[in-house]
């Protein structure tokens, strides 16, 4: 395991799923971790979570939404002033899922058409149906919110002249999701991001990079509602290794991003994702 002993990091999104497993993740290899949730109870089980382990800091659980400007600048005035203005890693994890009945009912019955032998040919028709609120909501969550913690970040690091920036993108972001562009066009623009900012902060010593899990066991995977188990095993069917990928394996590739062995790394997207996408 990475040795990240003595550093400070600041998890997005860390009330459960993935962030949640990056911030224990952390806290195991010795950092001490901030973390961010949209619901306040969550984000408050997580920073007692890893209190047990001594490694909460001093700020406290930081809530609210991290497309709010405001908000996002009052949490890292909140760690600056328990660090010294020090942040070593920052992991912009927070996402948003949204659930859309009829495109889980148009997929249901793409798998019966599967199931029966044939081609599936029922339309899912989701970004014909879609409204201005939920492409607005997703890009402001994944994109928006990925930026705004950036900007604040920098103000740390740039002055320290090091820092590592962990960007959640998705294979959504590489290959595009049929019914799910609003969600591939947030994480694409991540990738994009990663890659320019990557090339505009390396000479203060700054390293961001990208990780872009495929399907992974988590609660977002719950947007599929009745459909989810169906789909999973369509999906594990689809993968070299033959199932979902554990919230620990994309933990660990935070992980290495954060520490030591990464120091060659930056503008990169690496992908845990079972051989879906080669």
């Amino acid at each position: 395991m990475a040795d990240l002993d003595g550093m400070l990091a600041f998890v997005t999104g860390a009330g459960s799923g993935l962030g949640r497993e990056i911030a224990l993740t952390f806290a195991r290899a010795g950092a001490r971790v901030a973390v961010s949730d949209l619901r306040p109870g969550a984000a408050a089980a997580a920073h007692e979570e890893l209190s047990a382990h001594g490694a909460a800091l001093a700020c406290g659980p930081l809530d609210g939404d991290v497309a709010d400007p405001a908000r996002v600048r009052g949490w890292f005035e909140a760690l600056a002033g328990v660090s010294d203005g020090r942040l070593d890693v920052l992991v912009n994890n927070a996402g948003h899922a949204d659930n859309d009945p009829e495109t889980q009912s148009r997929m249901a019955r793409q798998v019966e058409e599967l199931s029966a032998g044939g081609r599936p040919l029922t339309p899912l028709d989701t970004t014909r149906r879609m409204t201005d609120e939920r492409w607005s909501r997703m890009l402001a969550v994944h994109l928006t919110g990925t930026f705004l913690c950036t900007r604040e970040a920098l103000g740390l690091m740039v002055p320290q002249r090091s820092g590592r920036i962990v960007n959640m993108a998705s294979i959504a972001g590489t290959t595009g999701i049929a019914g799910a562009a609003h969600y591939s066009a947030a994480k694409g623009g991540i990738i994009g991001f990663t890659k320019a900012l990557a090339r505009e902060v390396g000479l203060q010593g700054i390293l961001v990079n990208a990780i872009a899990p495929g399907y992974i066991d988590t609660p977002l995977l719950d947007v599929l509602g009745e459909q989810r188990a169906v789909q999973s095993a369509l999906i594990a069917m689809q993968t070299v290794v033959g199932r979902l990928g554990d919230a620990r394996e994309v933990a660990e590739t935070a992980l290495f991003l954060a520490g030591p062995g990464a120091s060659y790394f930056t503008g990169q997207v690496l992908s845990p994702n079972g051989g879906l996408v080669i």
